[in-house]
């Protein structure tokens, strides 16, 4: 009988651990696994992000919605746009990439405010 309790105190303790929240604050530079700088500004309630000194969106409309962060991630160098999922994990985001049945994990780092 401990052992069930056990196992479902653990699962909600774990789903407290990666729980996306309202006000997470995406905004600040990010390096890509690409060595690439996106800069993340807020506008609005939602979230955007482009490379310094040009003006594609990489990042678009990330929004909380249903208790997540969902936005688009664009690679303007194959022309592929994929619905995500954002997860803010201390200094990364940690996006969930999903276009048709392929998904994919990619990963950005904050950068230093020095």
């Amino acid at each position: 009988m401990q052992k069930p309790i056990l196992l479902l105190v653990a699962i909600c303790f774990s789903t407290l651990l990666v729980a996306q929240k309202s006000n997470d604050n995406f905004s600040g530079k990010w390096k890509t696994e690409g060595d690439v700088i996106i800069e993340i500004t807020k506008s609005g309630s939602s979230f955007n992000g482009k490379p310094s000194k040009k003006n594609i969106f990489i990042l678009k409309d990330l929004t909380f919605t249903n208790g997540k962060w969902i936005g688009v991630l664009t690679n303007p160098q194959k022309n592929i746009s994929a619905d995500c999922e954002a997860y803010l994990e201390a200094n990364r985001i940690k996006f969930l990439a999903k276009k048709g049945i392929i998904k994919k994990e990619i990963y950005w780092t904050k950068e230093d405010k020095s």
